[in-house]
């Protein structure tokens, strides 16, 4: 449930109470680096301990992008873009179109899903990127079944969802992001946190 502004206000003023407490410093720059330097305990804390309410409001711990830079990065809502059969040109197109949104905004961290191995983009981008199996290739193994190929997408982006806990699954094709998808991105930063610590990088502009 989306909270009310008078809830908001509240969680506002906590966090502002937490950051002043003797051992904030303390876990803040020791046992939390310590933390999400191991992948099973930094899933596991954000699994039980975040809240799932509501943009900018759950720490998912993946990387922002170098689009983005600030203390509360992590908090930003994780979008995927979901894109397949793309020649190999336009899906970096569209990595390159989706980060300089990103860059513009500062209000995102994209995750993109794609069936193309294109990790030297990804990488450029400082982006996630998740794969699913091309469809001509799991045809030629799927034993006649027309409907494997689409479950087989489905079940991926269904773990991809939970794992990454994705604000919005964007879909893509030849000519960039769905003009619906969009128009949602542009208005996604009236949705944070109004004591978010986040600001967009200068173009090529490279971050921690």
């Amino acid at each position: 449930m989306t909270p009310t502004p008078a809830q908001r206000r509240r969680q506002q003023t906590v966090a502002r109470w937490t950051r002043r407490l003797p051992g904030y410093r303390l876990a803040l720059e020791e046992v939390l680096p310590r933390v999400r330097r191991s992948a099973t305990l930094s899933d596991l804390a954000w699994r039980v301990f975040a809240p799932r309410h509501g943009a900018g409001h759950v720490d998912v711990p993946m990387r922002a992008g170098r689009g983005v830079t600030g203390a509360d990065v992590a908090r930003l809502p994780v979008v995927g873009v979901v894109a397949t059969g793309l020649e190999e040109a336009a899906a970096e197109r569209l990595i390159d179109e989706v980060c300089a949104l990103q860059r513009e905004l500062g209000s995102f961290r994209p995750l993109f899903v794609l069936d193309l191995p294109l990790f030297a983009v990804a990488r450029r981008h400082d982006v996630v990127l998740e794969l699913v199996v091309p469809q001509e290739v799991f045809a030629r193994g799927a034993h006649g079944d027309p409907d494997g190929w689409a479950d087989h997408v489905a079940r991926r982006l269904a773990g991809i969802v939970d794992h990454y806990q994705l604000w919005h699954l964007a879909r893509a094709d030849a000519d960039g992001l769905d003009p619906a998808d969009v128009r949602l991105l542009r208005v996604i930063g009236e949705r944070l946190p109004a004591d978010l610590e986040v600001h967009a990088t200068g173009e090529g502009q490279e971050h921690g």
